[in-house]
């Protein structure tokens, strides 16, 4: 039988899943739930959030261990840098945690995000209808809140 704690957080990575375009992304996903599935009846008093995190820093170390094994290599050396296969590891985490961060308003969510891809103060503020100084104070408290939470979590794993 499937305990609760882990019928919960199978339940958030499908999800997760489900909008994800990435490849790394939902290999990492498969890999989670594989070790969660792993120990269903697993009744620890670990949160869901904290069972993800987990689940998804075990499935990261795993596939480092594969391409150690066996590195991807270039088709074409013009197309793409061979040393730089995991930059968007970091992006991929960011997004994760901008999704399933239960702590953070949906406005600060909305306003990190739209940073994650790429967007600046002064094209979220014409978006918005915010003056520019009214954007970047929005921007600062944003980030200085999800920080904390950040802070917080990786203190509390």
């Amino acid at each position: 039988m499937i305990s609760p704690p882990v019928i919960g957080a199978v339940q958030a990575l499908q999800k997760q899943a489900l909008t994800s375009h990435d490849t790394y992304e939902l290999d990492r996903i498969d890999r989670a739930l594989d070790e969660l599935l792993r120990n269903p009846d697993d009744t620890s008093s670990t949160p869901t959030k904290h069972r993800i995190r987990s689940a998804m820093g075990h499935a990261y170390e795993v596939l480092e261990r594969r391409r150690t094994i066996a590195p991807a290599a270039a088709f074409d050396h013009e197309l793409g840098d061979q040393e730089n296969t995991d930059a968007s590891y970091l992006v991929v985490e960011i997004h994760t945690w901008l999704q399933t961060e239960p702590h953070l308003a949906n406005g600060e969510r909305a306003l990190l995000e739209d940073l994650a891809h790429g967007h600046d103060a002064t094209t979220m503020a014409q978006r918005y209808g915010v003056p520019l100084p009214r954007m970047r104070e929005r921007i600062s408290r944003a980030r200085r809140r999800a920080r904390t939470l950040w802070t917080a979590e990786e203190a509390a794993a």
